[in-house]
């Protein structure tokens, strides 16, 4: 097996096309070259890999979050929706929902953890609206000749 290759498998999956033949493989290929003339590897080597892939998915990440820009209103929606749908589910089955607001205590360790649920369901409702409206990779087309 190659040396770097795994590292290679990974940054194929997770950054688009320009990005990995940018930056990733020159790295890849220098781990490559000096595993070769040495003849072994050693942990210290994947440092150069590693902060190459950590570099290019920032480049990544940062770009599609640019192109995310003219959705965030629509994103910041049906996040809303899916937090006070999912919020409403848990007031129902926490049993708070059968009873007079009246009638509860609502102590500060109550509301306390009542936000922190209800901020962990906005959260992993953020993540899945990402998910959703997530932009499509970059695809390299080739020029048309005339």
């Amino acid at each position: 097996m190659m040396t770097g290759i795994w590292i290679a498998r990974i940054g194929h999956r997770l950054l688009h096309r320009e990005t990995f033949t940018m930056m990733l493989s020159p790295a890849i290929a220098d781990l490559q070259f000096e595993t070769a003339t040495r003849g072994t590897t050693r942990p210290g080597d994947y440092c150069g890999v590693l902060r190459a892939l950590g570099g290019a998915l920032w480049f990544d990440v940062s770009g599609d979050l640019l192109a995310l820009k003219s959705d965030v209103e629509m994103i910041a929606l049906l996040t809303l929706l899916q937090t006070i749908y999912y919020t409403f589910m848990l007031v129902l089955l926490s049993g708070f929902g059968a009873a007079r607001l009246s009638a509860i205590d609502l102590d500060a360790a109550v509301v306390t953890r009542a936000l922190s649920y209800v901020g962990g369901v906005g959260i992993a409702c953020l993540v899945t609206s990402f998910a959703c409206f997530w932009p499509p990779r970059r695809t390299y087309e080739a020029p048309i000749e005339d």
